[in-house]
């Protein structure tokens, strides 16, 4: 018998399912009442409705006694894990399941942030909560620290902010520090870079706005002066020239890596001191307790941890 949605819920009482996960631990109806003080009728009838609900006969008679089908083996641990929810609802404990969130997790993130977290943290979400969302926005201090306070934002993933009135916590994800590129097949640097070198070579250079460089250092322009071949105001744009030409390029270290490993370049340590950068992960006081809230710090993290 197939099941409409007023029959499936009505199916689907607690005490059902209690009596039905009893019956897949113990394969005997005498042995449920001790487990859910249960009849044996009842679990009779509980494990005749699960039937219909499930299409699956879950215990059939095997040598004199019951046995799990393959089905009724892999709903055991499912069923014991519904059930410890339904309790964990009932006391009033905050319940999170990842694989129900519906919910669109905003985050302001320098492009830096995107492109080296981003792709990880997407593949991560997609399949622990694949029907919740990420929506990326443009990283401005100012904005984002309100955004946090507000509680508008569930993050921020840049350098970390200063300033502002607090209400603001941050943890440390990694440091960062640049490094050069330099085409596959360059005459002169392809296997090494000295700083003698360093000087001599045309670059190419990124001068983005200021704003726009002290929001995500991966636009700033660190060491010493150089010979610029070619000028651009975003990164995104270098790969693609450093590897068609004989000009090379600082960036970000785990930038540089990406690109080389799409485009014919070679990376090479920067020869001349240069500062770098720390990604922080930074949220706000409001909201910071919610689980989903919790959840999605502990999965960006952990994206981080593994670029």
């Amino acid at each position: 018998m197939k099941l409409g949605l007023p029959d499936l819920s009505k199916a689907l009482d607690a005490g059902l399912l209690k009596t039905v996960e009893a019956l897949l631990r113990a394969g005997q109806f005498n042995r449920v009442a001790n487990l859910v003080a249960a009849s044996e009728p009842l679990a009779n009838f509980a494990l005749r409705r699960m039937r219909e609900v499930v299409g699956d006969p879950l215990l059939v008679a095997q040598g004199g006694a019951l046995r799990l089908t393959k089905r009724a083996q892999r709903l055991a641990a499912p069923f014991r894990d519904l059930l410890e929810r339904i309790g964990e609802v009932l006391a009033g404990r905050d319940v999170f399941d990842p694989a129900f969130c519906e919910q669109t997790f905003r985050v302001a993130a320098s492009d830096y942030a995107a492109f080296v977290v981003g792709p990880g943290l997407v593949k991560a979400l997609a399949q622990a909560a694949p029907r919740a969302a990420l929506a990326f926005e443009p990283f401005d201090p100012a904005q984002a620290r309100r955004g946090l306070e507000r509680g508008e934002l569930d993050l921020a993933l840049a350098t970390p902010l200063r300033g502002g009135a607090g209400g603001l916590d941050s943890e440390t994800l990694f440091a960062e520090r640049f490094a050069c590129i330099a085409a596959r097949n360059h005459p002169r640097v392809a296997k090494r870079l000295s700083a003698t070198a360093y000087a001599a070579e045309r670059h190419v250079v990124i001068r983005a706005a200021a704003g726009a460089a002290r929001a995500d250092p991966a636009l700033a322009d660190p060491g010493r002066k150089r010979r610029a071949g070619a000028t651009v105001a975003h990164f995104l744009l270098v790969p693609a020239m450093v590897a068609e030409s004989e000009l090379i390029a600082t960036l970000p270290e785990r930038v540089a890596e990406r690109f080389a490993a799409r485009y014919p370049l070679v990376v090479h340590r920067s020869p001349v001191r240069a500062a770098g950068f720390t990604l922080a992960l930074t949220w706000g006081a409001r909201g910071a307790d919610e689980p989903a809230r919790r959840w999605l710090r502990e999965v960006v993290a952990t994206a981080a941890a593994e670029t």
